[in-house]
């Protein structure tokens, strides 16, 4: 027996009643605040976004230039024409697009790569590209690089950026 409870032995009971008070304190604090705060705010207007990168690829036209291997090498082309991987390729390549540049000044150039080719291999369309926006007078061409991923029978499969 306990010398201090002539009841019995002392025990030791966790008294909630003030941790509840407690929370229901914080409870009515924070729905107070968040309802104060939610008339302070005034209606914002936000930009809409006008950035190229922004916009669907299907919203406007655009400049594709195809970098894809096959079984004998690897193949540049706009459209259905088709370029040669040396320097007189590349200047046709470049002669090709800047005359869409001089139609079009704002149109974008997307470079469409098969995701397995080495960087090597895509610089070429990114110099004609370069080129044509030099010869045209051009310094806001838009470039978008997407990777393409093939099925095991050689056609696209899935478009990543």
């Amino acid at each position: 027996m306990s010398l201090l409870y002539s009841r019995g032995p002392a025990r030791i009971d966790a008294n909630l009643t003030p941790l509840i008070d407690l929370a229901f304190l914080l409870i009515v604090f924070f729905v107070l605040v968040a309802r104060m705060g939610g008339d302070q705010v005034p209606p914002v207007a936000l930009p809409e976004p006008r950035h190229p990168a922004t916009t669907p690829a299907g919203s406007r036209s655009r400049l594709a230039v195809n970098v894809m291997a096959d079984g004998t090498g690897t193949i540049v082309s706009l459209g259905a024409r088709k370029f040669a991987r040396d320097e007189k390729g590349t200047n046709d390549l470049a002669l090709a697009i800047a005359e869409r540049i001089r139609l079009d000044p704002s149109i974008p150039v997307d470079i469409r790569a098969d995701r397995s080719l080495r960087y090597e291999l895509v610089e070429p369309a990114l110099q004609a590209i370069s080129r044509a926006a030099s010869q045209v007078g051009s310094q806001r061409v838009t470039i978008r690089v997407c990777a393409i991923e093939r099925d095991d029978l050689g056609r696209e499969a899935t478009d990543h950026e």
